[in-house]
């Protein structure tokens, strides 16, 4: 579904073979896999997540990938990073979630080489984003409105104000720090009834669901809402959902 992510944060970094490129709370390993293929000869990926059934699946994928993978179960705001200096650092929605989002990019910035490029995507308002709009009105219209939060506190949409993201960049003290909305499509094969049980267990939808102690009723009731929205972005291939992410860039001079 977030390849297009992938090839955008690609597209964007230019990553070239012999480089030893970080990824950020890296999951599975796909978006290292995707990088892996620009690095060879004598690149390496060094992928961090707190997860560790998540790094599981990726160390089960690693030979799938051109160049030497390593794994690291570690905190990238805290940690120290094995592996670095790195060239380059990349994440696919893995950088919204730091507690204290300066002192986890002055750590990264730390493990980085001179000149080094940071590349990270993030989600967009959630306006733009029916991703998560679709599940949320869904759950909004069974259960009712969610807790009103920060709109930069930690979580998917944690990095969506361009301008405060920024601002912590070069506080951590990245230089040339800069923002941009880019749009893609998010591509799924389907079928459209699994991608919508799928939405409406995770992110804003689950949030209101667990603040209002929704049941079995409530769930499903919400996944058909979120059936029925998702319909229209059926395709012959698939399903094809727009998006809005934030690119940030910066370098470690």
């Amino acid at each position: 579904m977030f390849q297009n992510v992938n090839s955008e944060l690609i597209r964007r970094s230019q990553p070239a073979p012999g480089e030893t490129v970080l990824d950020i709370g890296c999951g599975t390993g796909a978006t290292g896999r995707a990088f892996s293929q620009h690095l060879a000869p004598g690149g390496t990926v060094t992928g961090l997540d707190i997860s560790a059934p998540l790094l599981a699946q990726a160390e089960n994928r690693a030979e799938e990938s051109e160049t030497e993978m390593r794994y690291h179960l570690l905190d990238a705001q805290v940690d120290a990073i094995p592996g670095g200096p790195f060239d380059l650092v990349v994440s696919r929605f893995g950088v919204m979630f730091f507690s204290d989002p300066v002192a986890a990019f002055a750590n990264i910035h730390r493990h980085m080489a001179s000149d080094g490029r940071l590349v990270v995507a993030a989600w967009a308002p959630i306006a733009d984003n029916p991703w998560f709009k679709i599940p949320r009105d869904a759950a909004v219209a069974q259960l009712g409105e969610p807790d009103p939060t920060n709109p930069n506190a930690p979580g998917p949409l944690g990095f969506q104000n361009i301008d405060h993201v920024v601002g912590v960049l070069k506080s951590a003290g990245f230089a040339n720090a800069r923002g941009e909305v880019c749009k893609i499509m998010l591509s799924h094969p389907g079928p459209t009834h699994k991608l919508a049980a799928l939405a409406a267990n995770l992110g804003p939808a689950a949030r209101i669901l667990k603040k209002y102690d929704g049941n079995s009723d409530d769930l499903a009731a919400i996944q058909d809402g979120v059936l029925r929205q998702l319909q229209a972005f059926e395709t012959s291939r698939g399903l094809n959902i727009p998006a809005r992410l934030n690119v940030f860039e910066a370098i470690r001079e």
